[in-house]
């Protein structure tokens, strides 16, 4: 090797190295536990020092850390890195912003748990549990927030705020129950949001992912529909990314992230929906197991008005008050994980007041009355009410119409021909909004028949029959009748596995009358409106002697 070429390996190793300080000394600088600031015009370095580092930390060692050599001169745009433990540590707080429902927070060394409410404030050490048909939305100091569902169990284990820097160190655990996070991108080599479960710590640093702690099968979820989670334990810890979503039992180690269940097609009412209840469907997934529907206020889904799993591609959305509301379903796949939402964002909901329940004639029943007298139950909603009479189920053929009935019965104003006939009535409010018309009631108009053999009983079930239309296959009834529409101390108060209820014996005067559906997994669905009748002494005797028993047909 001639001296030149030698004199040009040195001179190139020289270069190299020369290329390696320039290279790592600014990242040996800037460690990954500095806290880096962009400096401003007019910033000092020992008003930044008193602004962002702990009381005690004198600024010289600010200036000595960056290698400033002019103090008094800090050059716009220059980076001046604060080591992480330098930084001022502030306990932070978590806001309710929304709940419904029943839940309760034991706060740090207390023994008794108070009430939630929306507006409180919580610190670290904090415990939420939730009840039943319960929900909330924790907010945090950086704007991150975790929505808290039913039967849950939360602890805030740490809540810290790095001074004025805007990171922040968040970690949840979830006992027990489900959480969605949507967690605001995080900055700061510092900043943190984790959710732990019995078996697992989910951490993330901005993306929405959901958490769930089965205490009964000893298991956690998570599943993550927008960016990055590491999931992970003692044993192992797994990436999880967009669309997927890994299980874990307890003691093990996470399994293998697996794709989750796309978003199912949902086709949102475009108009208001004036039925109730209202039966909300999508079209079946593939690979669904089941399905998770969820009703909120708004699209936020800061809280929720019913969190329900069903096994068909529909539910019945309970009765609401009219406003505009939020709906999404996503598909519940192999290991119980839940997929993409698909989400209608503003439902419409047009239909109080509520009609009435519908007396006689009950829908297909036969009429022999030329002029049939059309009754009904007065509704806690209405001040009056609108009936019509057609001869199409579309009423486009009207043959007779009131606007602004007082009372609870209606009398046809002319004779009819026999016939097949539609009827319906809508309640109005003491606002004077009419609300929905119960659905087209069927029923025909025929001739007397001859009279019975002397002697012939006539057949009575009971003093009163309740009767509604049939549901689903399985659906079961909860019945109450009560002599108060609070239903404080109900009368009557059964189950029944058909749509009808016979009842004898019962005392005559005013009566409130309310429905609910049982499903056949068990889920009570809302009560129907309160409605009232009257059953007089007269019909009681008559009654008790043999003759026919009212009916009530329960419009649900």
């Amino acid at each position: 090797m001639t001296h030149r070429v030698w004199r040009r390996l040195s001179f190139g190793r020289q270069w190299f190295a020369a290329l390696l300080i320039v290279v790592v000394v600014p990242v040996l600088a800037a460690p990954a536990a500095d806290w880096s600031y962009r400096v401003r015009p007019k910033d000092t370095i020992w008003d930044l020092a008193g602004h962002y580092m702990k009381p005690g930390i004198p600024w010289q060692k600010l200036q000595d850390y960056n290698k400033v050599t002019d103090p008094l001169n800090l050059p716009p745009g220059m980076t001046l890195h604060i080591p992480v433990a330098w930084l001022r540590l502030e306990p932070a707080k978590a806001k309710v912003v929304a709940v419904i429902g029943k839940a309760a927070a034991t706060l740090p060394d207390a023994t008794q748990p108070v009430p939630v409410t929306q507006g409180m404030t919580f610190g670290y050490g904090t415990r939420l549990v939730t009840d039943d048909d319960t929900s909330l939305t924790l907010e945090f100091a950086d704007g991150s927030r975790i929505l808290v569902q039913s039967n849950s169990e939360l602890a805030l284990d740490r809540l810290t705020a790095y001074g004025n820097t805007g990171m922040v160190d968040t970690r949840v655990r979830l006992q027990r129950g489900r959480l969605n996070s949507d967690v605001i991108p995080l900055s700061g080599s510092a900043a943190r949001f984790s959710v732990s479960t019995p078996g697992t710590i989910s951490s993330v640093r901005g993306t929405h992912f959901r958490v769930v702690a089965d205490s009964q099968a000893g298991a956690a979820r998570t599943e993550v529909t927008s960016g990055k989670v590491d999931v992970g334990n003692d044993k192992r810890h797994v990436l999880v990314k967009t669309g997927s979503g890994v299980a874990t039992a307890d003691g093990a180690s996470p399994g293998q992230p697996q794709s989750l269940l796309p978003a199912p097609t949902v086709q949102c009412p475009k108009d208001p929906v004036n039925q109730s209840p209202y039966e909300f469907q999508w079209q079946a997934l593939a690979g669904a197991q089941h399905y998770r529907v969820q009703l909120a206020p708004n699209a936020k889904f800061e809280a929720l008005l019913l969190d329900r799993v069903v096994d068909d591609a529909k539910v019945a959305l309970p009765e609401l008050s009219d406003g505009t509301y939020a709906v999404r379903v996503r598909g519940i796949g192999t290991g119980d994980l839940e997929g993409l939402d698909a989400t209608c964002p503003a439902v419409t909901i047009n239909g109080q007041p509520q009609p009435p329940l519908i007396m006689s004639p009950q829908p297909g029943s036969k009429v022999r009355d030329t002029r049939p007298s059309f009754r009904w139950t007065e509704s806690e909603q209405a001040a009056s009410y609108a009936w019509q009479l057609s001869s199409d189920p579309a009423f486009q053929q009207l043959l007779a119409e009131q606007t602004k009935i007082t009372g609870s019965d209606v009398r046809a104003p002319n004779a009819l021909p026999l016939g097949h006939y539609y009827w319906r009535v809508a309640s109005r409010d003491k606002t004077g909004k009419v609300g929905p018309y119960t659905h087209a009631l069927p029923f025909d108009l025929v001739a007397e028949p001859p009279a019975p053999t002397p002697g012939e009983p006539k057949r009575s079930h009971g003093d009163l029959v309740l009767s509604w239309p049939e549901g689903a296959a399985g659906q079961k009834y909860h019945v109450q009748l009560a002599r108060d529409p609070a239903f404080a101390k109900p009368e009557v108060d059964t189950t029944v596995d058909k749509p009808e209820l016979d009842l004898k014996k019962l005392s005559s005067g005013k009566w409130y009358v309310r429905v609910q559906t049982i499903e056949p997994d068990g889920y009570a669905g809302p009560w129907s409106s309160v409605q009232k009748t009257r059953i007089s002494c007269v019909a009681c005797r008559w009654a008790a002697a043999g003759g026919g028993a009212a009916l009530l047909w329960l419009v649900l």
